[in-house]
């Protein structure tokens, strides 16, 4: 993708971002209300979240592999809207099965001096839509009409490769950038980006994680490929702005 349609594709998810919150409470999924609104500014009730998290089968991240590097990017305006999809402190949730996987790669990368850094994990459904409703004409968020990105169901994760300083390594792209460059196959001319990536790719293989092929930062649990998990709702699990319909 060219600078001058990440340039586009910005602008409009921060105008849709703004728009969000005059959003009909009553759409079918559910409703995401922009994080600069009210509701969205309200204070997570952690505990809350993760004992409801726990009845569905998704763990905190953080308490499952302690030491982990976590960025939500979603959670932060360090992405390719320039403001946060997801409320303030969102926990990063997997599930179950899917993080003890996580923690064996971990684990296999620790060994050789390197480290993972989540930048996305369970993604909230109306954060998945929101996302196609800005972007989907670029291929990068899957529509909710076709199917809902594996990340809703917490079993997938976006995430890359640091060193054992937290500092991270070179990629063939960042997160969510460059998407005409950022295939699993890296094709590029620099040596380091190619190592990187190979350790990446063996640590999450062997693990018992698959990749997808258009994006080289994220992974599906190979468990659950043919057997999808239910999405989880933001609200389900007392998201601060995300309603029920």
């Amino acid at each position: 993708m060219t600078s001058d349609s990440w340039r586009s594709l910005r602008l409009i998810l921060i105008g849709f971002a703004a728009l969000s919150s005059c959003a009909s409470p009553q759409q079918r999924r559910g409703t995401l209300y922009a994080s600069s609104t009210q509701d969205a500014g309200s204070p997570l009730n952690s505990g809350s979240t993760l004992e409801r998290a726990r009845k569905r089968n998704l763990v905190d991240v953080r308490t499952a592999i302690p030491g982990i590097a976590i960025d939500l990017r979603y959670a932060t305006a360090d992405n390719v809207t320039g403001q946060s999809i997801y409320p303030s402190h969102m926990p990063c949730l997997l599930r179950t099965e899917t993080a003890e996987k996580l923690k064996e790669a971990q684990a296999i990368l620790r060994a050789q001096g390197y480290g993972l850094r989540i930048w996305d994990a369970y993604r909230p459904p109306e954060a998945q839509e929101a996302l196609h409703q800005a972007g989907g004409s670029t291929g990068m968020f899957l529509s909710p009409n076709a199917g809902w990105s594996r990340h809703c169901g917490g079993i997938a994760v976006d995430l890359t490769l640091v060193d054992v300083h937290g500092q991270e390594q070179r990629m063939p792209t960042g997160f969510d950038q460059d998407f005409a460059h950022a295939s699993r196959n890296y094709s590029g001319a620099d040596p380091v980006v190619k190592q990187n990536l190979q350790v990446l790719q063996a640590a999450m293989k062997q693990a018992g994680f698959t990749q997808l092929e258009s994006e080289w930062w994220h992974f599906d649990d190979a468990e659950y490929l043919n057997n999808p998990q239910p999405i989880v709702y933001g609200w389900q699990i007392a998201l601060p702005g995300m309603s029920q319909p």
